[in-house]
Formats: C-alpha cells, structure tokens, sequence
C-alpha cells in the first residue's frame, strides 16, 4: 500500500530516517513525535525522557502514548509505537546523562536531531535553566557533531530571548556572556554568590527562562556552524487549529493558564497593557520545525556537492504578528465570550474579568475580588471542617499574573522574511501537510475550537456536559445580578440614612 503513496519532497526526504527527540514529554514536543511518526513515515525516533517526581522512566514514555493527540495516529497504524525507543537520560546532567553505549547508538544511527526541551518554568533558578537550556544544548550539539549521518539540527527558542531589543530579526544577536562561562559560573558558584551575579547579568531581563535561551543561541551560533542547523523562535504558543484535533492543549502555563482561570470564573482581574500580543497555535510551531529540518537538510546537500561552502544557522520567527495580528484586548474579549458559549459544568462563578493596566489598581482589585472573597470561603470551609486552600491558590494565580505581565508591557517588532522564503519554497503539497502560513488560520473558528479544547483538554469536561454548563451559566448570571441589585439597594438605603441624619441632625 505505501508504495503507491505519492509523497511529497518532505516526506520523502525524512522517509525511512532514524530521529533523536529531546522534550516528548511536553507539549510540542510531542505533537512534534507524533507528527514524524504519522506524515513523515520515519523509520524510528529515539526519545531522551528523565524520571521525574517517582516516575520512572518507562512510564512516563508510556504515558506520552494514551492521550488524544496520538489518536489520528492510532487509527492509521496501532501498533506506531513499535517505531519508538527510550534512551534514559536528563537534560539537567553533563551529557544529558546518556550512557555512552546509547551515545555510541546515536552518532551511529541517527539522522536528524529534534532539540525541543528546554526549562520554561519563570521562577527556575539560574543554575536550573543554565544546566537545561545551555549546557545540554551544547552537549547535543557536540553529539551532532560526530553523528556519522546527521542531516538536520533542529531546535526550538522563543521570540522572547531577545526580550531586551525593539526590532528583532531573524538573526542571532550577541549575548552578554558566552554559554561556556555561564555553564561554568552557574555550577561553580553557591546559591548565595550565584544570587548576586544573577542580579547583574539579568538587569534587563525579566527571568532567567529567556536570558538562557538568549545564551543558548549563542551557542548555537558557535557550536553549529558546520553542521546542518535551524532554529526557530517560536511566540506564545497557543491551542492547535487543526492536527491533532481541533482545539488540542495541554500547557497550563501562560495565555492558555490564564484563559481556563477566566472561564471558570475563579479569576476576576486581568493585569495588561493592551498592544499586540503575538501568538502562533502549536500545530503551526509543530510544521515549521519539520519544515526548516528539510531545508537545512538540503543546505548539505549543497554543500556537499560544493554550491556553498559553509552552512550557517538559520533562523525562523513562528508568529502571527505581520499577517494576522491579535490586540491583547481582543484575546482577553474574545476568549471570555467564546468561554461562555461552552460554559464548563466546573464554572465556579459567572466568567466576568475586569481590566487594567495599574498595578496599584491590580494590587486592589485582585484583594478585594480574590484575596478577601477568599478568605471568607477558606473560613466558612474550615468552620465546616474541610482543607481551606482558596487563598493559596489565588497567591499562585497572582504569581501567574505578575510573572506574565511584562509580555503584556512591551512592545516588539518582529520580522518573519526568512519563515516567509521557506514557505514559498515548499510544494504546494507540503505547504497543505505541513501549514505554518498564519494567513489560512480563520480567527473568529479558531477561538470556537480553542474554547472548546481548554474544556475537554484541560478541565477534563467532555462536551456532553454543555447542557448542564448553559444551565449553570444561568444561574450564575441570575445570582450575579440579583447581588448587583442588592448591593444597588443597599448603598442608596445607607447613602439615604446617612444624608438623613447629615440634615436633620
């Protein structure tokens, strides 16, 4: 049956190869394995996964398997995980912790190397981010360096490593310090010292997730000079428009963390400046990467047959910014109203934020709304003898918020020339198996599926419940408005009492 498939210059070219993918476990990179496995017909990928919080190694793999996203998949060919193999390693160790039998493995075999862990948590520490964002990339790097077979270096930053500049290209620019110092002073200093040099190398920088990243690209440029290498940057990532499925999520974190608080109306302020807010659907992410694996692939082809004579890193912005442009207003507005059209059968409270830009403003209204509203219900729980955990949770909200914020505060331009000669270079074939042109996407059905996807996918509440959501939503709009009256009726009984006893007093 394959032979008769018809495919196309990119399925071709990754055809029957051996794949190396770090960071399968989240959220992109998994979307990135089962993309490989299910369009570009690979023989085997190799996937580097850490125990973590007591689970082994093995599980974890497993676990990648179950979810929705290798459903499309699952129907094609069920037994697609015989293509899969684990290496046991960890990106926070010298090496990535690879024994050096499974090293020998990979520079023997593999083909193409999909770069996509990283630490992106906004509080990590220096030593933490370094270890995983720079010094693993550099350890990747010099494997990929001795790989017999290597056709592509593929890796994954983000349009925000440059946080500190205006306009920023499809280029590597300068970092403060090399990855080679950092690597060197973040695991040769204590926490006390490490501290106080943090202060000074992140004096612009709003966490050590992007500074990192910024280094790593230095070393990218350094390291990846001669090998075939290309590296994308990629905007605040966002639900899928279409593969998996429509609407797929699974990161918590930022713009899809913020958006499930809003529509369970467990939030109830939203702390921004409006502005252009860049954003780009997984999916999209998932295909550009693919797409500038073949490219750079091709790269050395044309050198090996001595077209060029040297092979630079090439860079690629994932954003929506020039084509399809997104106001944080209009992702605050648009993302409540499509939440209340599949209300969750989970809604705490009526879905209702209100907006500002002060953070003295943000200050007050987060108490009054979170804080003291809060702090009632963790009473009125301890009093009925049940865990009181309201108040924490919205401290962790707050935190959310606050580390968010400077996204929302600064503006960028941000070109995307050279994502736009590589799509033009694709077949039209490949340009509709493997789409990241932001033109195509249809924002008004984009947010109908994202509304749905963070309730199946993240509130974990099937669409069967919708019924039962619209019935809640009313109610809570009832209460909601019931209360406006109350507090309406209240102040002008008081407002009355008082200017009573002002004039006949």
């Amino acid at each position: 049956m394959e032979g008769s498939v018809q495919f196309s210059e990119i399925q071709h070219f990754y055809k029957n190869s051996t794949v190396f993918l770090t960071g399968a476990t989240g959220f992109v990179g998994k979307l990135v394995l089962e993309k490989l496995l299910r369009q570009c017909h690979v023989k085997h990928v190799y996937l580097l996964i850490r125990e973590k919080d007591g689970v082994d190694a093995e599980t974890r793999c497993a676990n990648i398997f179950d979810g929705t996203a290798f459903d499309p998949l699952r129907r094609i060919d069920p037994e697609f995980f015989k293509k899969v193999s684990l290496i046991a390693g960890d990106c926070e160790k010298p090496d990535l912790g690879l024994s050096e039998l499974d090293k020998a493995s990979l520079i023997k075999e593999v083909e193409f190397i999909f770069h996509c862990a990283a630490n992106t948590k906004l509080d990590a520490t220096l030593r933490e981010a370094t270890n995983v964002n720079v010094r693993a990339t550099r350890d990747l790097l010099n494997i990929a360096k001795e790989a017999e077979n290597l056709k592509a270096f593929v890796f994954i930053s983000t349009i925000f490593s440059n946080f500190t500049k205006f306009e920023i290209h499809e280029e590597i620019y300068e970092s403060k310090i090399s990855g080679e110092n950092l690597i060197n002073v973040a695991n040769a200093l204590n926490d006390t010292i490490l501290e106080q040099v943090q202060l000074s190398l992140l004096s612009d920088w709003p966490n050590n997730y992007t500074f990192t990243k910024q280094v790593a690209e230095g070393v990218m440029k350094e390291e990846g000079k001669n090998i075939p290498t290309s590296m994308i940057r990629a905007a605040h990532i966002i639900p899928a428009v279409e593969e998996p499925c429509a609407g797929y999520v699974e990161n918590v974190y930022s713009l899809s963390g913020l958006a499930v608080a809003n529509a369970l109306g467990v939030n109830r302020v939203n702390y921004y400046k409006n502005g252009n807010l860049d954003v780009i659907p997984v999916d999209y992410v998932v295909s550009q990467l693919i797409a500038s694996g073949w490219y750079a692939g091709l790269q050395k082809l044309r050198k090996k047959r001595g077209d060029i004579t040297s092979t630079e890193v090439l860079v690629y912005h994932c954003t929506t910014s020039q084509e399809k442009p997104l106001t944080s207003d209009e992702w605050m507005g648009v993302t409540e109203t499509a939440s209340r059209e599949v209300p969750s059968a989970k809604m705490i409270r009526l879905p209702l934020t209100f907006n500002t830009a002060c953070y003295y403003n943000f200050k007050l209204l987060t108490f009054i709304f979170h804080t003291f509203m809060g702090f009632l219900c963790d009473m009125r729980s301890k009093l009925a003898g049940r865990n009181s955990t309201i108040v924490e949770g919205y401290k962790r909200l707050h935190h959310l918020q606050e580390q968010a914020s400077p996204y929302f505060f600064k503006q960028w331009y941000i070109s995307n020339d050279n994502a736009q000669k590589l799509l033009k270079r694709m077949s039209f074939k490949d340009r509709e198996l493997f789409n990241f042109d932001v033109l195509t996407i249809n924002w008004e059905l984009y947010f109908s599926n994202f509304a749905r996807g963070l309730r199946v996918y993240i509130m974990k509440d099937p669409m069967s419940t919708l019924a039962e959501g619209r019935k809640k939503l009313k109610r809570k709009l009832k209460i909601q408005l019931l209360s406006a009256a109350f507090l309406v009726v209240f102040l002008y009984v008081i407002s009355k009492v008082i200017l009573f006893r002002v004039i006949f007093r």
